[in-house]
């Protein structure tokens, strides 16, 4: 994989015309919400730099960063409405639309390796979804999916070392009714509460234990808010959905169009590689600050999932899930 670099500096809006003598014949604005640094950002702004010398300068990708535009929890309405042309929310975002999109945070997806996520996700039942977002809103799904990576299960007093060892902790959380089942149904006690004020929750002991990233917790250093122990049992995956307004799509000559959805797919696999590699740095940088990771066993993780599968009928009935949809995905994941 060609290594990933960092371009441009950290303005709020970074436009990327790499080699462009002149100004580019079309331009698709993007919406992100996270800083330059975040692995989402740093992908794409190599995948704009391709875009740009593969067209040889006539399509610009124009990358608002940090919010400058829009949270991501805003961006689908918006490239829905064409007051963006692009952005790449977490599927899980896209849910109070199509609430479907909420389907990696289901007890079926507990524990599975990337692999079996992506035979999911990049087969027909994603292309379904896609299909469902696709009717829902004014957008087009541009390609597969790109990662953040893997949930990690932290904490400040107790060792983690199975899923069991969350019984009777207040867990951070990031907030949806999928993600808070799951910690009941573990006899956890889920606090929704703003990823800024996490280190104060941890220091002040309004929670012991939080859902983050490895790189989330690297980044804020929670070591200093006393976070010591870790766990990996692949609760859920974070991914993000590239949606385009379908009018600007359609705007652009059909060489152009053609060549923004192949370089997307051209470069997908090696932006998960990427992710998971960012995810390894930073588990490792946590180990030099002190916090021991621990991975279940798979007899663990199987036990947990068929307890959590006990709660899943009627989690997809308050999400309002088809159910159609859930056998789709049950047989494509081989239940």
């Amino acid at each position: 994989m060609t290594k990933l670099t960092l371009i441009g500096a950290t303005a709020l809006a970074t436009t990327l015309s790499v080699g462009a003598a002149f100004a580019a014949d079309h331009t698709i604005t993007v919406s992100l919400d996270t800083s330059p640094q975040h692995v989402r950002n740093v992908w794409l702004k190599e995948f704009a730099a391709a875009v740009d010398e593969k067209s040889k300068g006539r399509l610009e990708i124009e990358i608002f960063e940090a919010a400058a535009k829009y949270k991501d929890s805003e961006a689908a309405a918006a490239v829905a409405q064409g007051a963006i042309d692009m952005a790449i929310p977490q599927y899980q975002l896209v849910s109070r639309f199509v609430p479907e999109a909420d389907f990696e945070q289901l007890p079926m997806f507990y524990g599975l390796g990337r692999d079996q996520i992506y035979a999911v996700v990049d087969g027909t039942v994603g292309d379904a979804l896609h299909e469902r977002i696709e009717a829902k809103l004014p957008v087009e799904v541009l390609g597969r999916p790109i990662d953040l990576g893997f949930g990690t299960v932290f904490s400040t007093d107790t060792e983690l070392k199975t899923p069991g060892d969350l019984a009777g902790l207040k867990v951070r959380v990031p907030g949806g009714p999928a993600t808070v089942q799951r910690y009941e149904a573990m006899d956890s006690v889920p606090v929704q509460i703003s990823w800024p004020d996490v280190p104060q929750a941890l220091q002040t002991g309004t929670v012991s234990s939080l859902w983050a990233t490895q790189e989330s917790v690297a980044s804020a250093k929670l070591w200093d808010a006393g976070v010591k122990y870790a766990m990996e049992d692949r609760q859920a995956i974070v991914q993000y959905v590239p949606l385009v307004n379908r009018r600007a799509l359609e705007a652009l000559p059909e060489d152009l169009r053609t060549l923004f959805v192949d370089t997307w797919d051209e470069m997908v696999d090696g932006q998960r590689d990427f992710a998971a590699q960012r995810q390894q740095d930073a588990r490792d940088l946590n180990a030099e600050n002190g916090i021991v990771t621990a991975v279940p066993t798979d007899e663990d993780l199987d036990a947990m999932r068929q307890r959590l599968m006990g709660v899943q009928p009627a989690l997809v009935e308050e999400l309002g899930i088809d159910p159609e949809f859930i056998t789709q995905l049950s047989d494509a994941i081989g239940d």
